[in-house]
């Protein structure tokens, strides 16, 4: 809006308006009607929209509200009188609010134990419902706005497209400008993924228009927001007397939470059961911050393994996924996956090298791999508990997420995809910034793949794993480490809202609880790197126990295979373990026993494990670890029966420490002997001594360091807080004298001194537990406060102290820089404390001795009375009444106003413009009006109104719609000009009181008679900062995150709500004015109005009920609309084409129903075709207006349009198909002559600037690009109907394997068909129907790659040609002539399988139909042929790249002559090469392998000079082993390369003269033809060796 100032006084007190508040408006109405100029600036290309308030607009003389008040006030009737003031019989509205509990039943202790008083108090503090004290009258002003949170919470977020479109205008930049980042592209637009729209439902399924009428009303009725006014904002905050927001409600804390699922854990062998952990670490802050989540995904045959250790299985030891939450997310925080399995004999290494240089392919029988089998399930049963370290991989968070997160809209620096943004230190995002930090924003699902590294037994401690990430970081090139072949998959991905089957850290299943059972999915415990403000809210008690060193190389024995036997014990007696250890993957839930992985010959091992154990609720001086040292025999000793377990020796630790829980390192000496008698009173390093003494190893020198940590909501951890609850409850129990602390004894007589320096010292506590245990430090101080306690006899003055106590508490909390506040500056923590958590103590009747406590169970809150309310609102109506310019101030009515006098003396020069925030005031009343008047009364009003009025009246509704239109997220939905005002002013005043007036500057100037013009701009420079380097903000910009959000959701809903309301009163016109009527222009008016708020920010809810009146629209009055309503009916056509490219779901589905039904009522009309062309041209092209074209030729220029529009269809293809630049240049050959025919120079500048862009990405993307994978997918199978025994070939994205779009076309048909109907043909072989179930369906998939002839390889020499125009497709399946698919190298045969399209890829659908099939079979020796090829020009193109890469060379090259796999090459030449075959036919294959053997070695002798050159000087050992391993390949296959058959070397034939031309025409092949490929050999052969 435009709005001119309003000449009135801002705040008119309610004297004046009641002196003569009737004749002000008499006044205004009376004298000059100006009009109220109305400026709409569209976002649309429709213009601006300028309406005038016409000046026949009649005033109605209101009630005066003043002359009632005080009519009433002296009939002096005392309940009316409480009415009129608003004030309840009761004010205090006291209430109980249950805890939102996230798990089926709460955290407790297990029953049956007596707990201690604090641990009690806990508990019940943590289960207690909220105690909420509520005012009632706070709902009936202006100021309930402000406390209507609890109610506007429950508001439905309304969806808008101003508020989605950025996102998807941005993942379209990415998918046309970034195509190098090609999984990027596919997550984030891949059409094939994308899901047809939902149709409108009953589109065409009415009777009568009058239903379609009713259908309408009762579906925007439906959902309806009842008050308005409660969405309104309130009035500025200097109006209120007091703004408190309700703070967010105490919860668990949780960070940014991701959840991790591992799809597959996959070597090149499978012998053996083997096992993961995977936790999370931060390399900055160099800490682990998440505890260990064990899984595995062993088959069921590798489980049998374990059989005999393993006695049940519990289903949450089952879970493979994963929640992790990070409360400070950075760049340098990585999952690290590590891999063990069974102990067995040998170094990691040595149990590594199957791993490593075994596969189960054609080179290896089956019998070694069974073998390593056997053995591996004999070391399972006999060494089956027992773990040894294997391997380990690491993932970068953040890479792993792929750049998807964002900066933060209001971060001014944009660059980098991190944003920093506030975190409140684990308060709730409603809270102000504390620090900067990152935040995960939405991102995407991303599946990194990563490779296992083996673990080197001497780097096991974190110290070695962080310096491995730093060199991970620090450099791409990784210091040398030993690759596992293999790969470990998994999905990472934001957590949804209700993760079925989830468990939290205690495991205690979380709601919903999944009917269906599926697989648990376990929340990973956070361990936050930096401290984290929140208190404690649920019990859990949990102790995390690391073993970190032991060392025995200083004491002469044979243990070295060293494992640690730790238990939680009760007791000495060993039935007295505690099964409170919790188990890892595939196992019980809880163990009484756990052992630490072995190191295999290490005297001095290193440990790694994480032993997490659950805490009783009430620890004693009995509990304590116990650690008993094992040495394992690995190897099984003839005639050996008993244990594989030695014992080396015994260590403790007690729980408990001068009654204080013991964490930290410690480090323990081991006994030799038998553990002495109640050993478990004592610390290992202070036991006293014994009869006979015991023996020690290394003279009780400390051997053994392991590290504890709590993660306790009941342990305070604390001295000071522990020192203060434990007299505390001293004081409120029944304890004798004298009390134990520590080590001190407190008798009675010092017991009030004690507690009064426990409640002193509260101050120097650290703030993270004083805020974790804040509230029952509150709590205890309070009652101290509130209750008289009687210590020794004697009353003792507590409650000075504490309340001192109380203040330094706030104080501090209030102070500290690391905890946020609310918009208000209240502290949160203490927000919330006194709004949910605190309660009054019995102060009457409650009396505390050092004997115990008597309560009188009487009520704690008094509320005001009836009788009290009468009086007091007596009282409040009177001083509403009586009130002057300040309404606290009683004052006699004064007989003549001055201030109104001045008002009326003006308004003869002034016009009566409204300012913007009257207006809306306004149109809130008249739409509030419209919305609960009467419906039929409102019916009557316009069916009897003239159609001017009638015309002013849709205009008004327009205003409507613009005065409330949503803003987006990032203004809210009203920032107050008065408040701005308002507070310059206060400055202003601020100012002057502050400088003394104008100053001394000033006053001085004024002594000497300066004249400075410029005084008034700076006499008060020194505070008017906006002349300086300071600028007024906006108040919005204190508002919290959560509070933005918040006023977000009012807003939208209010701009939905008084739409709704508009469109129900554009119902009522067109439904009561009569049809005669309408033809004059009422209905081309309310389509006016509709198609404006198709150009406002409008939401989806409202968007389509205003669709669904559009359609009303047409079907009533089709042909009035389309014939006489031309320029109306072209901005239809507009807007709804507009919205059917919508990037929102439902807004697309309304608009193509109603663009359905204007192209079915007028299918007849040509107006209504031309606008839809030309429409949709402007909606693919961007532009507006196509009648300057149109106007050259209107049939040529029409089939022009066209030729454009499929042309710039194929070119957004080209474009969406991944990047095929190449097709564009050919898709402007067609449009180029059609602009050069028109002489459309500036399109065609255009257009050579994008075919130089197209051309300018191959030259950069050329070898980046990743085209489509491709798979030939079968059907068998009557379910499958007309597709049974039909083949496709389907294009996959370029990275899909396999597994992928097998399980995507499972899940597909095993939905469509039901569980066990669909099965999956795992091999490529020939299905024989014969063999098939006909009551089940079989899918075949098989990979294929693009096939070519030789002589079409000589014109597709680039990636896009080969990738581009492809219809044949080749897969290959290997077999023998026994049957079996896999042989012996002479027995080993291929067949390749040759498939044609029924049309070319890329086209426009992905799944083509196969209708040509051709295969041929390879002998052994062809097949070694194509393996000999395959590595030779594997390694040419290593050796020959443009950038060598020396780990890819060194990969290729170690491949092929390192001697572990030297019998590769070297078996195929032993086996085709050491005879001359006896048939003659296969002399040519023979000889063919010879030279491929010959070029074999030359290129093999090439990348050892070429690695000789890239090499750094730490790896010339391994050159020279290289270099040996190649000599020696050399020598061995010297004498099968120099033995030649002779048939093949016979003289050639010289060709005559006059042929020469023809000979060089011919090509290769040719000539080998025609001499029966005798001479080729020999040719091929020279320029080989040449």
């Amino acid at each position: 809006f435009c709005f001119l100032p309003h000449p009135l006084h801002p705040r008119l007190p309610l004297s004046h308006l009641r002196h003569s508040s009737a004749e002000i408006r008499k006044h205004f109405s009376g004298t000059s009607h100006g009009s109220l100029p109305h400026h709409r600036h569209s976002h649309s290309a429709s213009g601006s929209f300028c309406f005038n308030i016409p000046q026949s607009y009649e005033a109605v003389e209101p009630v005066d509200l003043d002359e009632f008040l005080m009519s009433q006030l002296r009939s002096g009737d005392a309940e009316l009188m409480q009415e009129l003031g608003e004030f309840p019989d009761d004010d205090l509205e006291v209430e109980l609010v249950e805890r939102e509990c996230r798990t089926i039943r709460p955290s407790v202790p297990e029953e049956g134990v007596e707990l201690d008083p604090h641990v009690r108090d806990c508990v019940q503090s943590y289960t207690q419902p909220w105690l909420v004290v509520s005012r009632r009258t706070q709902g009936y002003g202006w100021i309930a706005y402000s406390e209507r949170t609890d109610a506007n919470r429950l508001l439905q977020r309304q969806m808008f497209e101003f508020d989605v479109q950025p996102d998807k205008q941005e993942q379209l930049v990415k998918l046309c400008d970034d195509t190098t980042r090609t999984t990027l592209t596919c997550s984030d637009f891949n059409l094939r993924a994308l899901q047809p729209d939902r149709r409108v439902e009953n589109l065409l399924r009415f009777s009568s228009p009058e239903e379609l009428d009713r259908f309408n009303l009762e579906a925007r009725n439906s959902n309806r927001y009842g008050e308005l006014f409660g969405l309104y904002p309130p009035i500025d905050e200097e109006d209120a007397v007091a703004i408190r927001p309700i703070p967010d409600c105490p919860k668990e804390h949780f960070g940014q939470r991701i959840l991790v699922r591992c799809q597959t854990i996959k070597f090149d062998i499978e012998i053996e059961p083997l096992f993961a952990t995977m936790a999370l670490y931060d390399l900055k802050e160099k800490k682990k911050i998440s505890e260990n989540f064990h899984f595995d995904i062993n088959s069921d045959q590798m489980k049998g393994f374990l059989r005999v250790h393993t006695p049940h299985t519990d289903a949450s030891t089952l879970a493979r996924s994963a929640v992790f939450s990070i409360s400070y997310p950075s760049p340098d925080i990585y999952l690290v996956i590590k891999i063990e399995k069974v102990l067995q004999q040998g170094e990691i290494g040595d149990c590594a090298e199957p791993y490593m240089v075994l596969k189960e392919s054609i080179y290896f029988g089956k019998e070694k791999l069974e073998k390593l089998r056997n053995q591996a399930e004999g070391f399972c049963q006999r060494l089956g508990r027992y773990r040894m370290p294997f391997a380990f991989a690491t993932v970068n968070i953040m890479s792993a997420i792929n750049s998807t997160l964002e900066r933060d809209t209001s971060d001014t620096d944009s660059k980098g995809t991190m944003e920093k943004k506030g975190l409140p230190r684990r308060n709730s995002d409603r809270f102000s910034v504390m620090e900067d930090n990152y935040i995960l924003s939405g991102f995407k699902p991303a599946v990194p793949m990563c490779t296992f590294i083996k673990q080197e037994g001497e780097r096991l401690s974190d110290e070695d794993l962080f310096k491995f990430l730093a060199e991970i970081k620090r450099s791409s090139n990784q210091r040398r480490v030993k690759i596992i072949p293999g790969y470990l998959k998994l999905e990472v991905s934001l957590v949804p809202e209700t993760v079925p089957g989830c468990l939290s850290p205690e495991l205690i299943p979380v709601k919903p609880v999944s009917e269906k059972n599926p697989r648990a999915v376990k929340e990973v415990l956070e361990f936050p790197s930096s401290e984290v403000y929140v208190p404690h809210n649920i019990y859990r008690n949990l102790l995390y126990v690391y073993p970190l060193r032991l060392n025995l190389t200083n004491r002469l024995t044979s243990a070295r295979n060293i494992t640690v036997k730790i238990q939680f014990m009760s007791g000495e007696d060993p039935s007295c373990a505690m099964p409170v250890i919790f188990g890892k993957s595939s196992g019980p839930e809880f163990l009484q026993e756990v052992y630490t992985p072995v190191t295999y010959h290490n005297r001095s091992p290193d440990f790694y494990d994480e032993i997490k154990i659950r805490l009783p609720a009430r620890l004693t001086e009995k509990h304590h670890l116990l650690l008993t040292f094992y040495h394992i025999s690995c190897q099984q000793k003839q005639n050996q029966t008993g244990s594989v377990e030695s014992l080396i020796g015994y260590s403790w630790l007690p729980m408990l420490n001068n009654d204080r829980l013991q964490t930290g390192q410690q480090c323990l000496p081991i006994i030799l002997d038998k553990l002495p008698g109640n050993y478990s009173l004592h610390s290992p390093e202070k036991l006293p001594a014994q009869v006979p003494p015991v023996k020690w190893m290394e003279n009780h020198k400390g051997l053994f360091n392991l590290e504890l940590q709590a993660v306790s909501s009941v342990q305070t951890q604390d001295s000071h807080l522990e020192r203060f609850f434990t007299l505390c409850h001293a004081l409120e129990g029944k304890t004798t004298f004298p009390i134990r602390l520590g080590d001190e004894k407190i008798s009675e007589n010092m017991f009030e001194h004690e507690l009064k320096l426990s409640i002193i010292s509260l101050s120097s506590s650290g703030l993270e537990p004083l805020v974790l245990f804040l509230h029952q430090v509150l709590d205890k101080l309070f009652r101290l406060i509130m209750q008289p306690m009687v210590i020794a006899g004697q009353t003792a003055n507590l409650a000075q102290i504490a309340f001192e106590s109380v203040v330094s508490v706030v104080n501090s909390l209030h102070n500290s820089q690391e905890l946020a506040k609310d918009h208000q500056g209240r502290n949160c923590l203490l927000a919330t404390y006194l709004y949910f958590v605190f309660r009054l103590p019995d102060t009457q009747h409650e009396i505390h001795t050092t004997g115990g406590l008597m309560a009188h169970p009487e009520s704690r809150y008094s509320t005001l009375t009836r009788a009290t309310a009468n009086t007091v609102g007596f009282m409040l109506l009177q001083s509403r009444i009586r009130s002057t310019s300040n309404p606290d101030i009683p004052a006699p009515q004064s007989p003549e106003d001055t201030e109104v006098a001045n008002i009326l003396g003006k308004t003869g020069k002034t016009t009566n413009m409204l300012t913007a925030e009257t207006s809306r005031n306004l149109l809130m009343c008249f739409l509030w009006i419209i919305k609960n008047a009467d419906q039929n009364l409102v019916q009557r009003w316009t069916v009897d109104m003239p159609l001017s009025q009638l015309s002013r009246l849709l205009e008004l509704l327009t205003i409507c719609i613009s005065c409330f239109e949503y803003r987006g997220k990032q203004s809210s939905d009203k920032v107050s000009t008065q408040a701005l005002q308002k507070s310059q002013q206060a400055k202003v005043r601020l100012e002057e009181a502050l400088l003394g007036g104008i100053g001394a500057r000033g006053q001085m100037m004024k002594r000497v008679g300066g004249n400075d013009r410029t005084l008034g701009q700076r006499e008060n420079l020194r505070w008017r900062k906006d002349l300086t380097q300071w600028r007024q903000t906006n108040d919005r910009q204190d508002k919290s995150k959560a509070e933005l959000d918040q006023e977000a959701i009012i807003s939208g809903n209010l701009a939905t709500e008084t739409n709704l309301i508009v469109l129900d009163l554009l119902e009522m016109i067109v439904q009561a004015v009569p049809l005669a009527d309408c033809k004059d222009n009422v209905v081309g008016g309310v389509l006016k109005v509709l198609l404006h708020s198709l150009t406002c920010n409008q939401s989806t809810t409202f968007l389509s009920h205003c669709f669904s009146t559009l359609r009303a629209l047409i079907v009533k009055f089709g042909d009035l609309l389309f014939e006489e309503e031309a320029e109306q009916c072209a901005d239809l056509c507009q807007k709804v084409l507009h919205y059917c490219s919508s990037c929102v779901d439902g807004n697309r589905s309304q608009a193509c129903a109603t663009l359905y039904l204007i192209m079915r009522y007028s299918y007849n009309s040509a107006s209504v075709r031309h606008h839809i062309t030309q429409h949709l041209y402007s909606v693919l092209h961007g532009k507006t207006d196509l009648d300057a074209r149109l106007a050259m030729s209107r049939d040529a220029s029409y089939v022009a349009i066209y030729i454009i529009y499929y042309c710039s269809l194929l070119l957004t293809i080209v474009h969406l198909q991944g990047g095929l630049y190449e097709a564009v240049n050919e898709v402007y050959k067609v449009i180029v002559p059609i602009l050069e025919a028109h002489r459309d120079f500036r399109r065609l500048a255009s257009t050579h600037d994008k075919l130089q862009r197209a051309f300018e990405n191959i030259i950069q993307k050329g070898h980046k690009r990743m085209f489509g994978t491709y798979f030939r997918v079968g059907f068998y199978g009557s379910k499958f109907g007309d597709l049974d025994e039909q083949e496709f070939i389907y294009k996959e994205p370029g990275i899909t394997h396999l597994p992928e779009i097998s399980h995507r076309l499972e899940n597909f048909y095993s939905q469509c068909f039901g569980d066990g109907v669909l099965e999956m043909i795992k091999d490529s072989t020939p299905v024989d129907r014969k063999k098939l179930n006909p009551n089940k369906a079989y899918v075949q998939i098989t990979f294929v790659e693009p096939y070519f002839d030789d002589y079409e390889m000589k014109d597709r020499l680039t990636n896009f040609e080969k990738n581009f125009n492809l219809r044949r497709f080749m897969y290959t399946t290997p077999f023998t002539k026994s049957g079996r698919p896999r042989g012996e190298l002479n027995e080993q045969y291929k067949r390749k399988t040759i498939l044609t399209t029924m049309h070319a890829f890329p086209y426009i659908k992905t799944r083509i139909n196969v209708i040509q099939k051709e295969e041929f079979d390879l002998t052994p020796i062809e097949v070694a042929i194509e393996d000999m090829q395959k590595k030779t020009r594997e390694l040419a193109e290593a050796t020959h790249r443009e950038k060598p890469d020396a780990v890819m060379l060194q990969m290729v090259l170690q491949g092929s002559v390192t001697a572990t796999v030297n019998q590769g090459p070297l078996e195929v030449a032993q086996v085709f090469l050491n005879e001359i075959p006896a048939d003659p036919k296969l002399f040519r294959h023979h000889n063919k392998l010879r030279l491929c053997f010959k070029e074999f070695i030359l290129r093999c002798g090439e990348a050892i000079e070429k690695n000789k050159q890239l090499i750094t000087p730490d790896q010339k050992e391994y050159q020279q082993e290289m270099k040996k391993n190649y000599n020696k390949l050399r020598e061995n296959l010297r004498p099968m390369l120099e033995r030649k058959i002779p048939e093949l070397y016979k003289p050639i034939i010289k060709p005559r003269i006059e042929n020469r031309d023809s000979f060089k025409r011919n090509s290769l092949q040719n000539v080998s033809r025609g001499y029966q490929g005798k001479d080729v050999a020999v040719c091929q052969e020279t320029s080989s060796v040449s």
